[in-house]
């Protein structure tokens, strides 16, 4: 079953929608935020960070009321984030709330901080994804982890969050990423749940319905135009994504430590400009609500 969050950082939206979905006998079960979107209750106004950690917090803890679900809320990092950072801000939004997902970047350094993160239980959620490689990182990261920590069972899985629009942008048809990812985990048994984000049309989710994925995130505007039933016209040259096959030997990595030499030696291979280019823009839409 499709689980549906939605894609703001605006508290107003979140009990519009859980309407919306209550009188078309659905649930909205969780939330995405980040920076970018809770800029946009500033309305061009400056804040210090440590007031913007605070505003996101408080928008979180309202949005909790609304959702029964995960709420995901990101940490700062862009290119140049080290670990340590990321590590601090995520144990701190991690004492928001039992519900809260802390999301990182797929990055090296995010790795770094996922290790850390999820010896102390914390659920993660892995964004900026645009690759199979990429996915296959994130699950066999987790099944080490769970096997070298004792991580404990949780209400849900981490989830892994493809960005299905913003390979749509440069031509590629972003759903092939997310039926990758889903075919991987059923292949492998891996653990974390598909999270289809960037959707950008309610052709998007339905979609992903049919993929059967576990979440999707979208903005009020999408979920609207879906309730609608509207009609989108697929874009039919949008160049599918190749399925990757994970080469046999990797799956003979069993520890963190050889798992973070693979990604170093780019064994297993996690760059993707797209992730280069969402941190930046991500630095850039934080940077602008920092005094």
């Amino acid at each position: 079953m499709t689980r549906f969050l939605l894609d703001s950082g605006d508290p107003g939206e979140y009990k519009e929608i859980s309407a919306l979905f209550a009188k078309n006998q659905h649930e909205l079960w969780g939330a995405t935020t980040n920076p970018t979107l809770i800029a946009k209750k500033l309305a061009g106004s400056k804040i210090s960070k440590e007031e913007a950690l605070n505003l996101q917090k408080q928008i979180v803890l309202q949005i909790i009321d609304i959702v029964p679900g995960a709420v995901s809320a990101e940490v700062y990092a862009n290119e140049h984030t080290k670990a340590e950072e990321m590590i601090e801000e995520g144990k701190e939004i991690a004492t928001w709330h039992p519900r809260v997902v802390v999301k990182l970047p797929t990055t090296l350094e995010g790795f770094k901080a996922r290790t850390a993160l999820r010896q102390q239980n914390i659920i993660i959620n892995n964004t900026l994804v645009f690759s199979c490689e990429q996915i296959f990182a994130i699950c066999l990261h987790e099944r080490i982890a769970h096997k070298q920590f004792g991580i404990k069972e949780a209400p849900y899985p981490c989830f892994i969050s493809p960005f299905v629009g913003r390979l749509d942008d440069i031509g590629i048809d972003g759903i092939s990423l997310v039926a990758h990812g889903i075919k991987m985990k059923q292949t492998y048994g891996f653990s974390p749940w598909i999270l289809e984000a960037s959707v950008r049309n309610s052709s998007h989710i339905q979609k992903g319905i049919d993929l059967k994925t576990e979440l999707i995130t979208a903005p009020l505007n999408v979920y609207r135009e879906w309730f609608a039933r509207k009609k989108q016209n697929d874009n039919v040259s949008l160049l599918p994504i190749e399925y990757w096959e994970p080469p046999k030997e990797l799956f003979e990595i069993d520890t963190i430590e050889k798992f973070m030499q693979a990604l170093e030696s780019k064994k297993v291979a996690i760059e993707h400009e797209l992730t280069t280019k969402g941190l930046i823009k991500f630095a850039e839409d934080w940077n602008a609500i920092i005094q």
